[in-house]
């Protein structure tokens, strides 16, 4: 009987017990389950950025943290760097290649210190008018030492493949940028010239983002560099990428090393124990004077250069080199022409376009076989020197057939 009753109140105690006591291990899996659904549930119901906003576990939320430290604060205008002119940031960053290296030594040999000397010697004019341009612009300070290595920096530099000037400007690549035409011809003009040669880079650098890829698209244009970038199975498509895996032609490849090396030579002579002339000072003196050493005035029909330099009394030789774009000697019959003089002789040069008669041009004469200056000048009645002047040719030139010939009427 005591067995019994002692069965009985251990049923009655049980049965009042919380069922989690009876079964406390389905039951806790139960409750997980569930609460694992209603918050599956609601996270099913939360919105992307609700998502987001709210860390999941303890470790997410530490995770998100640092996630935020890492990303770098944005800089105010105070804080991003100056440009600083002085500072060959792409010389600093590539010193070290092999490519830039090979070229440095080259240009120490003894009769490329000549060179570069040379050049220097003879580049001081138009190096300070770029140096200022690529300053006022804020261009990389490197751009000044291109000439160098297109045309040693000389005006009348001339390719076999027919790029002209200082920035050895192809034909097909002046649109926009210069003129060219039967009377003037823009890349001979050292001034105009540098401006659309910096142009032009500059135009480079917003298509690429990256300056060696400007300067690579400058050597052998646009087309061709996107072209390697886009046959580029590398997955890195810089400059440097490109060049060593041979998918830039071989002179585009060689092109920035060379300029930098010449650029690391020329910006510090003495770590070389050479002595090349920077110019500091010049330059100084340059952008400090309240005057360009040069004016302008409109000139609406053609004169000849000689006869307007012996009017203003001033060198044939000197208005020729401030109008090298004139290709012909004088100025456009049918355009207005910019002349460029020396400063302070406008009112001469005003003068001298009153007094000296413009050229007349009754036609062009086609060469045919067996022609010469002189059985042309004889058939037209003027002299030798006068077609000369006129076409920018010397006296004992070889006249090609079908090369066109202006016969000025010589009074």
């Amino acid at each position: 009987m005591k067995k019994h009753n002692r069965a009985l109140l251990a049923l009655l105690a049980a049965l009042s017990l919380n069922p989690a006591v009876i079964f406390p291990e389905n039951i806790a899996d139960t409750q997980a389950t569930e609460q694992k659904q209603e918050e599956s549930a609601a996270n099913t119901n939360k919105s992307p950025e609700e998502e987001k906003a709210e860390p999941q576990t303890e470790q997410k939320s530490s995770e998100t943290k640092e996630e935020t430290k890492s990303v770098p604060e944005e800089k105010t205008e105070d804080e991003t760097p100056e440009y600083d002119c002085n500072r060959f940031l792409l010389v600093e960053e590539n010193i070290d290649r092999e490519e830039v290296s090979w070229w440095r030594d080259k240009y120490l040999q003894e009769h490329r210190v000549k060179f570069l000397k040379d050049v220097i010697a003879r580049s001081k004019e138009y190096r300070l008018y770029a140096r200022k341009l690529i300053r006022e612009k804020q261009l990389p300070p490197e751009l000044e030492y291109l000439p160098v290595i297109e045309s040693a920096y000389r005006t009348s530099a001339k390719s076999k493949t027919g790029a002209v000037g200082l920035w050895q400007f192809m034909p097909n690549s002046v649109r926009n940028y210069l003129t060219l035409g039967e009377y003037i011809d823009e890349r001979y003009d050292p001034w105009k010239s540098t401006e659309a040669g910096l142009a032009k880079l500059k135009e480079n650098y917003d298509i690429h983002g990256d300056w060696a890829l400007a300067l690579a698209a400058y050597n052998c244009g646009n087309g061709k560099l996107k072209s390697a970038i886009s046959k580029s199975t590398d997955e890195k498509k810089d400059y440097w990428t490109l060049s060593k895996n041979n998918w830039l032609p071989k002179q585009t490849a060689d092109y920035v090393p060379q300029l930098l090396a010449v650029c690391q030579i020329c910006n510090d002579p003495k770590k070389f124990n050479l002595e090349l002339d920077k110019f500091d000072e010049d330059y100084e003196k340059y952008i400090s004077q309240e005057n360009d050493d040069y004016e302008f005035v409109p000139v609406k029909k053609p004169y000849l250069l000689s006869h307007l330099a012996k009017a203003m009394k001033i060198d044939e030789r000197e208005l020729k080199r401030l109008n090298q774009a004139l290709i012909k000697g004088f100025t456009p019959p049918a355009t207005t022409y910019q002349l460029r003089i020396p400063f302070g002789k406008k009112d001469d040069a005003l003068a001298a376009l009153k007094s000296v008669k413009p050229m007349d041009f009754p036609f062009k004469y086609k060469v045919v076989a067996g022609d010469s200056l002189w059985s042309i000048s004889r058939k037209y009645g003027v002299t030798v020197q006068a077609l000369c002047e006129t076409n920018g040719i010397k006296e004992k030139a070889i006249l090609r057939i079908n090369q066109i010939i202006y016969i000025p009427k010589v009074k």
